[in-house]
């Protein structure tokens, strides 16, 4: 039962970020809060762990964008040395 509920959020979450253009996590961690605290379906769920699964979603998202922009040759490698430079000299 817990499985169907989940797959349920997560269909629910990626349409209707597709649709508005907002990412799923904006759905995912209010509804296994909700979950986890005012129901009894999510047993033991804290904060913590709820977005840390909406970060391990947003990893396999940005791998699955990426591995379609180096599929179809639209990468700009330029403009990401660039970015990592940057970063490596913040720090």
């Amino acid at each position: 039962m817990i499985w169907l509920v989940l797959v349920g959020i997560g269909l629910l979450a990626g349409s209707v970020g597709a649709l508005v253009g907002l990412g799923g996590g904006i759905i995912i961690v209010p509804s296994l809060l909700y979950l986890g605290t005012s129901t009894n379906i999510i047993d033991e769920l804290s904060p913590q762990v709820a977005v840390g699964v909406s970060t391990v979603i947003m990893i396999f998202t940005g791998l699955s964008s990426t591995l379609a922009y180096l599929k179809h040759k639209v990468v700009d490698y330029k403009a990401g040395l660039i970015f990592l430079l940057a970063v490596h000299l913040v720090e």
